[in-house]
């Protein structure tokens, strides 16, 4: 891996779906997709960028995609076309947490970030003393957990739910992902084979109740 890698962002989790180029701490350009319909417009915005950039995708050094939480389309979406261009060009691949994106984005230390799950819950991220923990929580346990902590959220109808706690508005765009998937990369690369969605809502979550949520020393057990 170069110094200042050349990357490719892909994040079709947010309402604001779209791709990214950067080169090392720069993100040189951005294209927002039309909500919905990235699969019919990503390639062609990736094809675009290239283009203005000068570079081939085969000059990549890796491609960054964000692979959830978010709506099931969404997700399949972006791993899909994230994979099929890593195939094209023989490049690697991370994968990255919206809510770590959130979180990293923000910049508010021992924040949490919250993301709505629909069926009135929502997807949260703490990351006591470093140790990061995704789970589902209902609004009300969300204001449990939080106990005076700042909640970044990127969705504005968040913030009308979460009215008693401290929120913080950080819509996402496919840039955001950038330091996420650096400090990713320092760990190594993925194998785009291997690369999975981050749903958190399973198939054992799906209908079972949200158990008592744990505290943030908890999480960090």
């Amino acid at each position: 891996m170069s110094v200042r890698p050349k990357l490719l962002l892909i994040d079709t989790c947010n309402p604001s779906e779209g791709v990214a180029l950067a080169h090392g701490d720069e993100v040189l350009a951005m294209r927002d997709l039309t909500h919905g319909a990235a699969s019919a417009s990503a390639v062609a915005a990736v094809r675009d960028l290239l283009q203005q950039a000068g570079w081939r995708l085969s000059e990549l050094d890796a491609l960054g995609v964000v692979v959830g939480p978010g709506s099931f389309t969404g997700v399949r979406t972006g791993l899909a076309i994230a994979k099929g261009l890593c195939e094209a060009a023989a490049l690697p691949m991370v994968g990255v947490s919206r809510l770590a994106v959130l979180l990293r984005t923000a910049g508010v230390a021992e924040a949490l970030a919250a993301l709505d799950a629909g069926r009135g819950e929502l997807y949260l991220r703490a990351e006591p003393q470093g140790v990061a923990r995704e789970w589902l929580v209902s609004p009300e346990e969300c204001a449990a957990v939080a106990a005076g902590r700042t909640v970044v959220i990127a969705e504005p109808a968040l913030a009308a739910r979460l009215s008693g706690l401290q929120t913080r508005l950080c819509p996402l765009h496919a840039g955001d992902a950038l330091a996420t998937v650096q400090q990713r990369l320092a760990l190594g690369v993925d194998d785009p084979a291997l690369v999975d969605a981050a749903y958190i809502r399973d198939a054992r979550t799906l209908y079972a109740p949200v158990a008592e949520p744990p505290t943030l020393e908890q999480t960090a057990r």
